[in-house]
């Protein structure tokens, strides 16, 4: 099926928030004509860090996640800032939220986070001899942990449901294709 774009006749921001826009945009089905409401998340890039030491062990973080209302096992990430490579942003996440650096930093995958609902992409890397420079220094909005995991374990945390964020179980997966 050849899929034509949709016309854009109103588009309007409805709010805006430190993390997101709420954009509201009328908008025109080409397959038959009818004008239709859609509403758009106008988000920043992400990224996402796939971060092993040296020993073979990950780095993973606990944080409270407001939208299930509990903690969340994930690896490290965060917003990439007006003007900011994916790559610094990616550096510097790592070291905010775990004080680690990498001696190696790989883009492995790149995606789009939510397209139904979502403008952003997400850009994974991958952190190889990442070691400890510095203490955490996370964000305001933030309460992280710091976990060391082996590297054989991401299987069983991903099984036992320990680690269930979407967007992590894409990056293992990139990480997965990258290492063949």
């Amino acid at each position: 099926m050849n899929f034509r774009k949709w016309e854009r006749n109103f588009s309007e921001i409805l709010s805006r928030t430190k993390h997101f826009s709420l954009r509201h945009d009328r908008v025109v089905n080409p397959r038959n004509r009818s004008e239709l409401d859609a509403y758009v998340l106008e988000c920043a890039d992400w990224v996402n860090i796939v971060a092993l030491t040296p020993q073979g062990e990950i780095v993973l973080v606990r944080q409270f996640r407001h939208g299930i209302g509990k903690t969340s096992l994930e690896i490290p990430g965060g917003t990439v800032n007006p003007g900011e490579a994916p790559e610094l942003a990616a550096k510097r996440e790592l070291l905010e939220e775990t004080g680690y650096v990498p001696e190696e930093l790989i883009l492995i995958g790149s995606l789009d986070a939510q397209p139904a609902l979502q403008n952003n992409r997400l850009h994974t890397f991958l952190a190889l001899g990442s070691t400890v420079a510095a203490p955490p220094e996370p964000d305001e909005g933030e309460d992280i942990s710091v976990e060391i995991h082996p590297v054989a374990s991401v299987d069983h945390l991903v099984r036992s449901g320990e680690i269930s964020h979407a967007l992590v179980l894409s990056a293992f997966h990139w990480w997965n294709l990258w290492r063949g």
